[in-house]
């Protein structure tokens, strides 16, 4: 299936009548199918791979920004697991920054 970029979709979906959008299950998310008129096109990236989001609620988050209210899931080949690998150093570093919650003096009491 030939792709799309998300700047021309948004044009077309703009002034198109009717827009039929299928999010089409893949290995480790979701890609989306969008039927304008006679022409069918997936979403692809900038650099022109398809474009895959990582949960149905991210898809149907960029499927309600375009103003398209309704669309199909097609979960044949999908496949679960994460998109993108995990971050052992990103959540190392997010613990290290960590704070306690302190609470300060009142000012009452033994006043010295």
């Amino acid at each position: 299936m030939e792709t799309i970029r998300e700047p021309i979709l948004r044009e077309l979906v703009s002034v198109a009548e009717d827009v039929h959008v299928t999010a089409l299950g893949r290995q480790q998310g979701f890609a989306l199918a969008f039927k304008v008129g006679g022409l069918e096109r997936t979403l692809a990236t900038t650099r022109g791979s398809i474009r895959v989001f990582a949960s149905l609620d991210t898809a149907g988050a960029f499927v309600r920004n375009l103003g398209i209210i309704r669309f199909e899931v097609d979960m044949a080949r999908h496949e679960p697991g994460r998109l993108r690998g995990a971050r052992p150093d990103r959540a190392a570093a997010l613990r290290a920054t960590s704070t306690r919650m302190r609470q300060q003096a009142l000012g009452f009491g033994n006043a010295e």
